[in-house]
Parts: C-alpha cells; sequence; structure tokens
C-alpha cells in the first residue's frame, strides 16, 4: 500500500506538472482579456536586419491576437546589447524582455537584472527544447532564458574544390592536413582552409580536438593552458606555418569578413563556420549552384571533437511591471511554428525539439547537418565571467599568430588573466 501511494503521488505530480503551461496560458490570457487599459511591453532584441523583419511579421501577430498588450521592439546593435542592458538595469530604467546572448545569461542573473522564468516552465516545458541551449539557460539550478535560437561551429566545404583534388571531407584533423595539401595550390591563390585571426572564438574546437579544456563549470578549474589546449593551439600554427594549407597572411581587423569573401568566391575549400553566416555564403559565385556547398561535423582530433554552442535566449528584465505578461509574449513568439520561420527566412537554428519535425525544417539540409553537429558540440563555461573570457583569449591567441608568444606563454598569461577575473 505504501508504494501504491508513493506511486500515486508521482504520478500527480507529473499530472500537475503537465497542467502547469495550460494553466500559465489559460490564466495569463485570461488577464489580459481582461485588462481596463493596455499594457505596453518594451523589447529590445539584437537581430541583423533580415532577422529583424521575421520577427516584425511574428510581434504582428502577437498584437493581433493580444490587441490588449501593444509591444515597443528596438533594435540594439549586437556589440553594443550586453553594456546598454546592464546600465538601463542598473539605472532602474531597462526594458520588460531582452534578447541576450547564451553567455550574458549567468551574469545578469548575478547582479540581479533579470528574473527566473521557473514559475512559467514545467518539466516538460524544459524538456521540449535541445539539451544543450536549455542548459545554457540554467543558472544555479534556475532558468533564466527561454533559448531562442541556437548555434555551433560545423565544416562547410565546396564539393567542387573537393572533388577537383580527388579528396572527401577530412573526419580527422590528420585528414585535414592529408586532404589540404592535395588541394591547396598557392599559384593559384587556392588554399585548403584559413580561420580568422581576429576572433578567438574559432580556436575552440582545435582545443578540444587535442584534449584541452577552458574552464571547469563546477570548480572553476582553468585548463587553457594544459598540454592539450596547448596543442590544439600550436596545431592551428602549425597549419599555416608547416603544412602550408591556410593562406599566408591575415589581417586582425577584417580576416573574420576576408575568410567568408574567400569561401564564397572559391578561393578557400574549407571553413568552420556557424549557421548565422550560410545566407550570405549561398551569394557567393562559388555557390551558385547551392547543392556545391557541403556540410559535415567538425575533424575529430586525438582528444575527440568539440565545437562551441552558441545562440541567444529571451530574458525577463528583474525590473519589470508586467514579467508574467511578457513571459507570455516571449513564450509565444518563441513557439516551434515561429522558430520555424527563422529557420525558412534566415537559415537560423530552433531550440525547440518539434520543429525540426516541422517539413520546412527537415527539409533544410543545412540545419539538419548543423543539428547533427550539435550533439557532439560543448558548452562554454555557464559563469558570470563567462563572456568576459575572450579579450584575453584573443589576445593571447594574436600574439601567439604573430610569433609574439610561443603557444605555452600565450596560454599560460590566458590562465593567469582568468584566475584573476575568477577572483573577483
Amino acid at each position: 500500500m505504501p508504494r501504491l501511494m508513493s506511486l500515486l503521488a508521482v504520478l500527480c505530480l507529473i499530472l500537475g506538472s503537465t497542467n502547469a503551461r495550460a494553466d500559465f496560458r489559460a490564466d495569463t490570457t485570461a488577464k489580459i482579456k481582461a485588462l481596463k487599459e493596455p499594457v505596453t511591453l518594451s523589447f529590445w532584441q539584437t537581430h541583423n536586419a533580415e532577422e529583424t523583419a521575421t520577427l516584425k511579421d511574428i510581434v504582428g501577430e502577437f498584437e493581433k491576437e493580444y490587441p490588449n498588450v501593444k509591444v515597443k521592439m528596438d533594435a540594439v546593435p549586437f556589440a553594443e546589447a550586453q553594456n546598454k542592458f546592464k546600465t538601463a538595469a542598473k539605472g532602474g530604467t531597462p526594458p520588460d524582455c531582452f534578447r541576450s546572448e547564451v553567455g550574458w545569461a549567468a551574469e545578469l542573473a548575478s547582479l540581479g537584472y533579470i528574473t527566473p522564468l521557473d514559475d512559467y516552465l514545467t518539466a516538460a516545458d524544459k524538456a521540449a527544447y535541445l539539451d544543450q541551449p536549455m542548459k545554457l539557460a540554467i543558472y544555479k539550478e534556475e532558468t533564466w532564458g527561454l533559448p531562442q535560437v541556437t548555434d555551433c561551429l560545423a565544416m562547410l566545404y565546396s564539393k567542387r574544390l573537393l572533388k577537383e583534388a580527388g579528396v572527401e571531407p577530412p573526419k580527422t584533423m590528420e585528414e585535414l592536413v592529408t586532404a589540404g595539401k592535395k588541394i591547396t595550390k598557392p599559384e593559384k591563390k587556392v588554399y585548403a582552409y584559413a580561420y580568422p585571426a581576429n576572433d578567438s572564438y574559432f580556436m575552440l574546437p582545435f582545443v578540444w580536438a587535442f584534449g584541452g579544456g577552458v574552464i571547469d563549470d563546477k570548480t572553476l578549474e582553468v585548463q587553457i593552458n594544459n598540454e592539450g589546449s596547448v596543442k590544439g593551439l600550436q596545431f592551428m600554427l602549425d597549419l599555416r606555418t608547416v603544412h602550408k594549407i591556410v593562406p599566408p597572411g591575415f589581417d586582425m581587423a577584417n580576416d573574420y569578413n576576408n575568410q567568408l569573401e574567400d569561401f564564397k568566391s572559391g578561393k578557400l575549400a574549407i571553413i568552420f563556420m556557424g549557421p548565422w553566416a550560410t545566407a550570405s555564403i549561398l551569394s557567393g559565385s562559388e555557390f551558385k549552384d547551392s547543392k556545391n556547398l557541403g556540410a559535415a561535423d567538425l575533424p575529430k582530433g586525438p582528444g575527440g571533437s568539440g565545437s562551441p554552442v552558441g545562440g541567444h535566449c529571451y530574458v525577463v528584465s528583474a525590473a519589470s511591471k508586467n514579467p508574467e505578461i511578457a513571459a507570455f509574449f516571449l513564450d509565444y513568439i518563441n513557439s516551434p511554428k515561429f522558430q520555424a520561420r527563422f529557420t525558412v527566412k534566415n537559415n537560423l537554428m530552433p531550440t525547440h525539439k518539434a520543429a525540426y519535425d516541422l517539413p520546412e525544417v527537415k527539409d533544410n539540409a543545412l540545419v539538419q547537418a548543423y543539428r547533427h553537429q550539435l550533439d557532439t558540440a560543448r558548452t562554454r563555461p555557464i559563469i558570470p565571467e563567462a563572456a568576459a573570457i575572450f579579450p584575453p583569449l584573443t589576445q593571447a591567441y594574436q600574439d601567439a599568430l604573430r610569433g609574439a608568444k610561443t603557444p605555452k606563454e600565450a596560454m599560460d598569461y590566458v590562465a593567469r588573466e582568468w584566475k584573476q577575473q575568477l577572483k573577483k
């Protein structure tokens, strides 16, 4: 009998959890309809121009369905958004809701600038999202954001250039070198691969592939200068200086864009890139036939593989006077059908598992390739300092590229800087 009672109790909890979302939506809908005066929500978003056009249509549908809620949406440049939100929150004038980069959420939560959303999410709601994006929205066992879009780096390649060289897409870092030597033709200014010198984010796959690490979430152990991390950076340098499958020159300020343009014009065969760039890539002369663009998992190294998980989440300000309505609005615009619209129009990766079963997403080969890569991708440290780790990493990365520091010296510098940040 006690066992039966225990099972009944668990069943009740499950049923209660299942009904909570419906109650939240139904209760909030009733509250909105009962409003005597319309409510205005302020919403800051960081999409580019093309994505903003998609978002405007979705927000318009929300306002049409819920005319008692007006949404004042402002586009904030991504590079300014984190500091602008923190300044507004500190001054007591933040928006009701905000599109946050996943690396910002833990810091905003630790500062008390955003509110947890667990009252509006059941266990089933959280399970409806892909594991990696959901993990990035949780800090100290509370949920601070609705995962809106996710991304990771995958290997993009020109099928034409690989076929002409008689090679298959490399599955290991060793194969990248072997295939790269067959592809590279300096006299024609064609190279197998390139990495941007102005962004250390693109170094992480090599760090993980050779058994390195970043910062352990739980212990806060700094791993960036361990043997594997140093080997990963050395391997990157060797691709240019020893194996010569990477263009010899680099531009610290413009390398990211230069790399994209070279890939789009057929001067590069392979890049490690996120889905955010695929729309631009498909506009290039090399990919007039979109079937020429191949996508596969990143090559593995002796330590395995690792693609960094990125993306954005929607958060609600702790100072919002209408947090329930704000959460309701974000939940509405973040539904699988609207995430699928971003996939169709902007090639973005949904965070809802259900979105991947919709025909318009299921038939998108590029998005499905990134979805496969996401299964073995790795999250960055989920700590308040997450966004601050990249400036010293980029400085050290560039010092190593210039030859000002050895890989070991560069990584030791990063480790010292990070340890100081973690003490603050």
